[in-house]
């Protein structure tokens, strides 16, 4: 069972930036917090990504989510999927290719989901 991700949940790039979190809903909270759907995780803006080099900048922004890891196919909010701890997807990093994301705490610790 996986737990659903909140305003509170806490993303990084590889390199360790935090992931900027807003929840595009209001109603349903957890806790008091809204809870994230589709497409909260898309174009976030990453923050103290440290991986910055002469040829390249940090992390600024997440590019892309992989919907099935990232999302429920059972449970939805307003026609939106909710967004799970298992999220991941990837950043605007490098003129190379693209650095994954990932959740690292859902931002809160009641609601789980069965899938």
């Amino acid at each position: 069972m996986l737990k659903v991700l909140t305003e509170k949940a806490e993303l990084r790039c590889a390199h360790g930036g935090r992931v900027g979190l807003e929840a595009s809903q209001d109603l349903v909270r957890i806790g008091g917090v809204p809870v994230l759907v589709r497409p909260d995780l898309m174009n976030r803006p990453i923050t103290a990504c440290p991986h910055a080099t002469p040829a390249n900048p940090p992390c600024f922004k997440t590019v892309s989510v992989d919907e099935a890891a990232s999302y429920s196919a059972f449970v939805f909010i307003d026609g939106q999927p909710m967004a799970k701890l298992s999220a991941t997807g990837k950043t605007d990093w490098s003129k190379l290719g693209v650095v994954p994301f990932s959740a690292g705490a859902a931002g809160q610790d009641f609601v789980t989901l069965r899938e």
